[in-house]
């Protein structure tokens, strides 16, 4: 047993969070940035990709597929370095060492493969975005707190915190940190608040932070110690009837494996999709369709998760239902789900129910693509800092 906390405590919560730098993370970024410009140039554009990083190479592979013609490959291969710049790579630490340190790769260095087909879409096959190309099951989750973003507890904390953590890394350059690190947290229960949720207390966090070798490693552990503290203790008092704040047993491990100067693709490879349980609701809830990042909004792992998620927060936000899990089912060249089942509370809802729910938010592709005003989301941007919780119209 681990000596520095207590592992074994009945009940614990956990949920993990990465900066943009994490090798995986980056994929997801560079998948959905190539759909961005997919999609500015063409509202149904046909797009499946999936990206690997490691050391310089970025390797693209799947299809991008446009209206009046292919993307430009050099303006794809563009688009591929500006999110590594945008994630930290090549940016020089000012105010550590001379002030010319970075973390590799640079932009410039990147070695982009397009393995990828980028050719111009087929007005056949364009037209018949509405339908399914294939089967899958989606679920939508919400839990009947506002005061967490509708996520449970330990997936909204550590989001938060890794929030926190990006703007550290950014606005204190002089820590000479980042961009790739990630964090742990682990909760225990403490009893149940007058709502009757679980109130939790915070038990401990593990987070590993990368920095560049001259970064002065002791003020950078203490720094992340004390935002990490500081922040949970701002939470509970926000919210005392679901938090409590960190008790005299609360621990904050930093970068116990040693230093961390190689990290993001230097130190591992990177995948999209990798990330699957961070980017929905954490380990604690089902995990229905693939990956998000990499598929136009047409595709139904993109669509299904954020339509079932609408409605999921839908049904906590009348006040009647403590947590809500929508399921949708999918087979072949449907325009709407063969399946649907909507729980309140761990309950399945009778047919009708169910149907006037299905009235209010129509689960029809086409419908959810409208409504939800899918080809103008910044998708980059939902792989950097999630899809939950953010101001999107689906929660």
């Amino acid at each position: 047993m681990n000596a520095q906390h207590n592992t074994t405590a009945a009940g614990l919560r956990f949920a993990e969070a990465v900066l943009p730098g994490h090798p995986d993370k980056l994929a997801d970024q560079i998948a959905d940035a190539i759909v961005d410009i997919a999609l500015a140039k063409d509202d149904r554009a046909i797009v499946q990709v999936e990206v690997a990083v490691h050391h310089n190479i970025c390797h693209v592979n799947g299809r991008v597929s446009t209206v009046g013609g292919p993307l430009d490959r050099a303006y794809v291969e563009a688009t591929v370095r500006g999110v590594y710049e945008r994630a930290g790579f090549g940016v020089p630490f000012e105010g550590v060492g001379d002030g010319s340190d970075y973390q590799c790769p640079r932009p410039a260095d990147v070695d982009v493969q397009l393995a990828c087909t980028i050719d111009e879409s087929d007005p056949e096959e364009r037209a018949m975005r509405e339908y399914t190309d294939d089967q899958a099951i989606h679920i939508g989750y919400a839990i009947g707190t506002p005061e967490t973003r509708w996520l449970p507890m330990e997936q909204h904390l550590a989001w938060l915190l890794r929030d926190e953590l990006l703007t550290l890394t950014v606005e204190q350059r002089t820590l000479g940190a980042g961009p790739d690190g990630k964090l742990l947290i682990a909760l225990r229960p403490v009893g149940v608040s007058a709502g009757g949720f679980t109130r939790y207390a915070p038990a401990w966090v593990v987070s590993s932070v990368q920095h560049i070798e001259a970064a002065p490693t002791v003020v950078l552990e203490r720094a992340v110690r004390e935002l990490f503290t500081r922040v949970l203790r701002e939470e509970a008092a926000r919210m005392p009837e679901l938090l409590t704040a960190p008790g005299p047993d609360f621990v904050v491990r930093v970068n116990e494996a040693g230093p961390f100067t190689d990290g993001g693709p230097m130190n591992d490879n990177g995948q999209t999709g990798r990330k699957l349980v961070m980017d929905f609701y954490g380990p604690h809830v089902a995990i229905g369709g693939g990956a998000l990042s990499g598929k136009d909004p047409w595709r139904l792992d993109r669509a299904a998760a954020l339509r079932t998620r609408q409605i999921a927060v839908a049904m906590v936000q009348t006040g009647f239902v403590r947590e809500a899990r929508v399921t949708f089912v999918w087979g072949p060249r449907d325009q709407r789900p063969s399946g649907v089942v909507l729980e309140a509370d761990g309950v399945a809802l009778d047919a009708a129910v169910t149907a006037r729910w299905l009235e209010r938010f129509d689960p029809s592709l086409a419908a959810t693509h409208a409504e939800l005003g899918l080809a103008r989301v910044n998708w980059e941007n939902c792989a950097r800092a999630g899809s939950w919780g953010r101001g999107y119209g689906w929660g």
